[in-house]
């Protein structure tokens, strides 16, 4: 998200959904999916940071965030306080394209 824009998740609430998230990018945005992660993956840092994406590759994050939040809706385990969080952030960056969550 903008710089100053956060989500304040405990570790496991973070996990919960970056993991879910991860898995639900179209093919053709890995690019954007590798960039997101590498605060994660490449330098152990828990969280994600959206402040460098442009708006094609934040965009790819939202919609990844829409799949794995339409699947997991379904099940009964669904933590929509985390969810709600999240969206409501998302919705508030100026890169964000208006009709996708």
């Amino acid at each position: 998200m903008s710089r100053g824009v956060l989500v304040s998740l405990n570790t496991m609430g973070l996990y919960y959904l970056i993991e879910r998230i991860r898995v639900e990018f179209d093919e053709g945005d890995s690019r954007y999916r590798t960039s997101i992660y590498e605060t994660l993956d490449e330098q152990g840092m828990p969280f994600l940071s959206l402040d460098e994406r442009d708006c094609e590759g934040f965009n790819s994050f939202v919609k990844a965030t829409k799949r794995a939040y339409e699947k997991e809706r379904r099940l009964p385990s669904f933590r929509e306080p985390l969810w709600s969080e999240l969206i409501a952030k998302l919705k508030t960056d100026p890169r964000y394209e208006g009709d996708i969550l």
